[in-house]
C-alpha cells in the first residue's frame, strides 16, 4: 500500500512555493503562524470530507486577503499536486509481475484524485484505490487501516505501507502492519525498492 504525495507523486508542501506556482506573492498575513495553522486545518478538513472544495478555498484565499477571490484559493490548492516521481511506475509493474496486490492509501481529496487518476500513471495501475475524502477517514485514525484491512482481506502482517509521514506509519504499526517512512525528498521508488529488498521481495535495484 502506498501514499501518494510524497511517495508517488511529488507535491508542492510550501505556501511559499505554491504562491509562485499560480504567479502570486504571499501577503505579510498569510504567513504568520496562525493564518498558516487555519489554513492546513481547512486542507485537513477537506481532505476528511469536512468541508467542501468552495469553503477550503475562500479560507485559503481569504489568508492573503479579505479582497481575494475564491478561484485564487482554488489555484492555489490545485499547484499543490505537482508531478509523478521517477520509477514508480516501474516498481508497481514489477510488484504485478511478482503477483503482489497493490493499493494506495492516502489523505487527499476529490480535486486532486481526479487529477492523478487522468494524468499519472503510477496510480491507474493499483488495484485498490482507497483515498480519505471518500471514506470520510484519514490516516492516522485506527479506522482507516481496519477499512484498507477488510478492503484486501490479508492478514495485517501481510501488508506494507510506503508513507512519508511517521504518525501515518506508527498507525498502520499499531494495526499491525509493516511500514516504511520514505524520505519525500530523495528517490522514492529506490527507497522503496531497498526496504522490499530487506523485507525479501526480489524486486531489483533502482536504474
Amino acid at each position: 500500500m502506498f501514499d501518494l504525495g510524497g511517495v508517488l507523486v511529488r507535491i508542492r508542501r510550501e505556501w511559499v512555493a505554491q504562491c509562485a506556482a499560480v504567479g502570486i506573492e504571499p501577503t505579510a498575513r498569510s504567513l504568520e503562524p496562525t493564518v498558516r495553522a487555519a489554513r492546513a486545518k481547512a486542507l485537513d478538513d477537506w481532505q476528511r470530507g469536512d468541508l467542501t472544495l468552495e469553503t477550503c478555498a475562500s479560507i485559503w484565499a481569504a489568508s492573503l486577503d479579505d479582497a481575494t477571490p475564491a478561484s485564487t484559493g482554488r489555484a492555489l490548492l490545485e499547484s499543490i499536486v505537482e508531478a509523478p516521481y521517477d520509477g514508480t511506475v516501474d516498481l508497481i509493474d514489477e510488484l504485478h509481475a511478482l503477483g503482489l496486490v497493490t493499493g494506495c492509501l492516502s489523505n487527499t481529496n476529490g480535486l486532486h484524485w481526479e487529477r492523478m487518476i487522468r494524468e499519472f500513471p503510477a496510480l491507474s495501475r493499483l488495484r485498490h484505490r482507497l483515498a480519505s475524502h471518500e471514506l470520510l477517514l484519514a490516516k492516522p485514525e485506527p479506522a482507516i487501516y481496519e477499512h484498507a484491512t477488510s478492503v484486501l482481506g490479508l492478514p495485517p502482517q501481510r501488508i506494507v505501507l510506503f508513507d512519508d509521514l511517521a504518525e501515518n506509519c506508527d498507525g498502520a504499526r499499531h494495526a499491525g502492519w509493516h511500514a516504511c517512512q520514505i524520505d519525500h525528498e530523495g528517490h522514492t521508488a529506490a527507497q522503496m525498492r531497498a526496504h522490499l529488498t530487506q523485507l525479501g521481495v526480489p524486486v531489483g535495484s533502482a536504474a
